[in-house]
């Protein structure tokens, strides 16, 4: 089996060293084994580990291969949809207890992640100098002021700003309207990643990358066995935590996310000019459009500026020309700036663009669905699965247990995805020109 490289992205190039991890070639008995080392497995496999559980991370390729190091790093603190309409979905079923409790464990998912890194003298470039969402046309204006009043009537910490302070902390003159959440923030996220797999690693967690989980077996006595070419792990739970690369290994959990393609680019690092004209207070920033553009600095004063894509994770001539179109979109009084790297992954997005845990089977747990929030979602959710095998009261979570539900037509996703970046991107522009 040949290695699953990582992209050659500016993550890799620049984060911290792993923790040692081989891939499994022999048979282990553990009380919980967990498929796939990011950010939600490894934060899982933590607390269980520091619980005192006998714990093994199996993962297809290096720790963080997946969406945990190939995201843009940015840590934001405020879900897509608003708390009434959470509470639409939820409150008949769940309760209105659920629903408050998501949206407090949804604001507090920011602090959560820092305190984490902190605690653990993780190494990622940790900035929580707070998060900007801009307004890109009339027509975004009203859905962003529902969702600001529902967030803060629900407790989150907002601020709005008007088009001259925006332009000011942005740098850029082409948005109405935003909001400011202090709590957000950025950090390197692979290094966080592996930052989590170290800790792991020390409070007992076993590693084994490279290896690929082919089959999930109920066994006769209980629990469960999963294979690889090579080695064989028996355990008595399981967390599956594969998000946006979700495969077959059980049945029903893929076909209930969409894996959208989320491409990015980091420049070669700013000029002392452009380094003080553009987000000059180091906040992250994301905007309205349906084919959304976001970007922060990182710590070496480059710009990472990133899009939807249609490709998948090598980015395709459309995708790099979304990249410099967007670049030139939102800063047009800027020379080009030269891009360094430019890598793509998965974002996990489900029907009702919130957060599932699903329990298909005994003694398994899988959550899944960030949604393009997955930095600090994808975290908390790690402590949420490990509580479960702890023996928490399913009925105390801030996220219901679902039955997973597929997409319809889940088969032609790709196809979708090639026809609504297009048409959504023609929507956006059109907004703006309008204005």
């Amino acid at each position: 089996m040949s290695p699953l490289a990582l992209p050659n992205s500016l993550w890799a190039a620049t984060a911290e060293a792993p923790p040692e991890a081989t891939s499994l070639d022999d048979q282990v008995n553990v009380d919980v084994a967990i498929v796939g080392a990011g950010f939600n497995g490894l934060r899982a496999a933590l607390v269980l580990a520091e619980a005192g559980k006998k714990v093994a991370v199996v993962d297809a390729g290096e720790i963080g291969w997946g969406a945990s190091g190939r995201n843009g790093g940015q840590v934001n603190p405020i879900g897509h949809e608003s708390p009434e309409t959470i509470r639409n979905r939820w409150g008949n079923r769940y309760g209105n207890d659920m629903v408050d409790r998501y949206t407090r464990f949804i604001s507090d998912s920011a602090d959560s992640l820092f305190e984490l890194a902190r605690n653990h003298h993780i190494h990622c470039d940790a900035e929580q100098n707070g998060w900007i969402r801009a307004v890109h046309g009339n027509a975004a204006i009203k859905p962003f002021e529902e969702l600001y009043q529902g967030w803060t009537d629900a407790g989150s910490e907002l601020r709005l700003i008007d088009k001259e302070e925006l332009s000011a902390l942005s740098g850029t003159e082409g948005y109405l309207l935003g909001w400011v959440a202090p709590q957000g923030g950025s950090i390197q996220p692979l290094s966080f990643a592996r930052g989590l797999a170290h800790a792991a690693k020390a409070a007992g967690a076993n590693l084994y990358s490279q290896t690929h989980v082919e089959k999930l077996i109920p066994s006769k006595q209980g629990g469960w066995q999963l294979a690889s070419k090579r080695g064989l792990v028996t355990a008595d739970q399981v967390l599956l935590c594969t998000n946006g690369y979700t495969d077959k290994l059980f049945p029903g959990i893929r076909e209930t996310i969409v894996p959208v393609v989320s491409i990015q680019a980091a420049t070669a690092p700013l000029t002392e000019h452009q380094n003080a004209h553009i987000l000059p207070d180091r906040h992250t920033f994301a905007d309205t459009r349906r084919v959304i553009f976001y970007f922060r600095k990182t710590a070496d004063n480059r710009l990472v500026f990133g899009s939807a894509g249609t490709g998948d994770e090598l980015p395709n001539n459309n995708d790099r020309q979304r990249i410099k179109t967007g670049l030139k979109t939102v800063f047009p009084r800027l020379p080009d700036l030269t891009i360094d790297y430019i890598w793509g992954g998965r974002i996990a997005v489900t029907q009702d663009h919130l957060p599932h845990i699903h329990n298909p089977a005994p003694g398994l747990y899988t959550a899944l669905g960030c949604n393009g929030r997955g930095v600090a979602l994808s975290t908390a959710m790690g402590r949420l699965l490990a509580d479960l095998t702890l023996g928490r009261d399913p009925e105390s979570l801030p996220i219901p247990i679902t039955q997973p539900r597929p997409y319809p037509f889940h088969r032609f996703h790709r196809i979708g995805i090639k026809i609504a970046v297009p048409w959504k991107q023609f929507c956006d522009n059109r907004e703006v020109t309008r204005e």
